[in-house]
């Protein structure tokens, strides 16, 4: 009598857990055909962080050099001090790939990005690997406020002074 009461009781468990399952699996289901989403990608981005939208915004280093702005549909502008660049952009993992079709070229950034902070490092420049691997950090910004070539050459010139007079 005691086995019946042992097997009613792991009956009972495994219709809670196969429910749970069920409520579980069929409304994922549901949302990856409506969305056309590969349930795996659904998966993984639940455990990772979702790069794609945090890099979504306004973006500039602090000597205010350079800056980009990442839109939802896939495309970016460039900015180095006057000068500004558009082109698409894909995220991969930890991986961001640039195209700017007006000049033909890719350049891969491997990126670390969070709600405040961008930093890319060059990995690949039109399929050739990097040789310099140049490393930027970037700070969200509301506004883009890049300085003139005037003032970033006045900026290199005052920075080599100093280092001349730091040597004397």
């Amino acid at each position: 009598m005691a086995t019946k009461k042992k097997s009613g009781a792991g009956r009972v468990i495994f219709v809670i857990i196969f429910s749970i399952f069920a409520m579980t699996l069929i409304p994922s289901a549901i949302y990856c055909a409506v969305e056309r989403i590969n349930p795996v990608q659904m998966v993984s981005s639940a455990f990772t962080s979702n790069n794609s939208q945090l890099i979504i915004g306004k973006w500039q280093n602090q000597s205010r050099s350079s800056a980009y702005e990442f839109f939802d549909d896939g495309t970016y502008e460039s900015y180095f001090s006057t000068f500004s660049f558009k082109g698409d952009y894909t995220v991969k993992g930890d991986e961001l790939t640039l195209s700017n079709p007006s000049s033909n070229s890719t350049v891969v950034y491997k990126i670390s990005v969070d709600k405040n902070s961008l930093t890319m490092t060059v990995e690949q420049e039109n399929g050739m690997l990097s040789e310099n691997n140049q490393t930027t950090e970037y700070g969200r910004v509301d506004r883009i406020e890049t300085k003139s070539l005037t003032d970033l050459l006045g900026s290199i010139v005052e920075s080599a002074q100093e280092e001349n007079s730091d040597k004397n």
